[in-house]
């Protein structure tokens, strides 16, 4: 071998041992999978980040080893469809440490090729803890803002029962002080009834509005109908919106169902209706919110949400999903809204729109709906 040569062989043994090192020292998790999505390589800090005592632990399996019930299967599905033609997809989703604990990052999955054949994958992730912890306190803020706003409508939601069920306890409470006189058992029953009823009433607002207000430890997915999940929506707002004269019309097709966080999509509908109760003040004339539900095509549930409260001009709709930017005198809003729910429907798998044409504006949310089983998430999609 000349010395020329030998140098040429030293230098790429010398880039090989860099990349190497480089690979295993990096300070971001990262691992390469064959085709078959079977991990083949991982570095020390995808160990450290999943709390594995060493590299043979995961060698060889696919990442359903750190799979997370929390990552909707519309977002592994669309990973899926990514990658396996070829393209870069990154996102982000959570993934369970061998400790039990979530770990929350943003993933890049890059096709391997040789020549026009993929021949594996690499993930590169980033630890978003951090972000995480501030997006939920960012989102508990908002929901307490949301709250606060819904004062006077609690009230009455709570008053009103209670104002009935005072006239009817009354009543009955007449009936045994008069022992001797004829009961009206129909009108016993009624009133009897009407107790009832307030008290489960006052008891679902206030179950209600304890679940909404307490702080999430982690992203808890469950089966809802979006029917109920509408309906519950409603329960803080509903007699604020009538009694300014704010007509309210629900569509909702049967048996539709969404994989969510309850509170989340709550707090998406909540900031909408919030928003038209403003957007309505000092108006004249009809005032109207719409919300219609309903599959535009199999494997996905579109909400679309229609109020005609003076719409929205164009300068100010490039900008609503903007964080911090509010149109609302100082104090009366914090700008972060619809850029937390544009967030929240993004993490279910979903997309917001929104368009205005003279005095009527329409959100379009769609959200991937459940049709029987769960989809196979594939190989990689954890």
């Amino acid at each position: 071998m000349t010395q020329a040569n030998s140098a040429r062989a030293a230098t790429t043994q010398d880039i090989a041992a860099l990349l190497d090192r480089a690979f295993t020292q990096a300070d971001y998790a990262i691992n390469i999978t064959d085709k078959q999505g079977k991990l083949v390589k991982v570095n020390q800090a995808y160990l450290d980040l999943y709390k594995f005592a060493n590299e043979a632990d995961v060698l060889g399996k696919t990442q359903r080893v750190i799979r997370s019930p929390h990552t909707p299967d519309a977002v592994y599905k669309e990973m899926w469809s990514t990658i396996l033609a070829g393209d870069i997809w990154r996102g982000n989703l959570s993934n369970i440490a061998t400790d039990g604990s979530e770990v929350y990052v943003h993933l890049t999955i890059t096709p391997v090729r040789e020549g026009n054949e993929i021949i594996g994958y690499m993930g590169f992730s980033l630890d978003r803890a951090q972000q995480v912890l501030l997006e939920k306190e960012l989102f508990h803020a908002n929901k307490l803002v949301v709250l606060a706003t819904m004062g006077a409508g609690l009230a009455h939601e709570l008053n009103n029962p209670l104002a009935s069920i005072l006239l009817d306890a009354e009543y009955l409470k007449d009936i045994f002080l008069a022992p001797d006189q004829p009961i009206d058992w129909a009108s016993a029953r009624q009133a009897s009834n009407s107790v009832i009823q307030g008290v489960e009433r006052m008891k679902k607002v206030l179950e209600h509005l304890l679940l909404y207000s307490r702080k999430e430890a982690a992203q808890r997915f469950s089966t809802l109908t979006m029917s109920q999940l509408i309906e519950d929506s409603f329960l803080f707002l509903e007699r604020q919106l009538r009694s300014r004269s704010i007509a309210i019309q629900v569509d909702i097709d049967p048996d539709i169902y969404v994989s969510g966080n309850r509170t989340q999509l709550e707090s998406v509908v909540h900031n909408l209706l919030s928003n038209s109760r403003d957007a309505f003040e000092g108006r004249k004339g009809e005032k109207k919110i719409r919300i219609r539900v309903f599959k535009e095509r199999p494997g996905l549930v579109t909400m679309e949400y229609t109020d005609n409260a003076g719409g929205i001009p164009k300068p100010i709709l490039d900008r609503i999903f903007e964080p911090f930017f509010t149109t609302k005198k100082e104090k009366e809003g914090t700008g972060l809204g619809l850029a937390i729910s544009r967030k929240i429907v993004a993490e279910h798998g979903g997309a917001i729109h929104c368009e205005s044409k003279g005095d009527t504006t329409t959100f379009s949310i769609t959200l991937p709906a459940l049709e029987g089983p769960a989809p196979d998430p594939g190989l990689l999609e954890d």
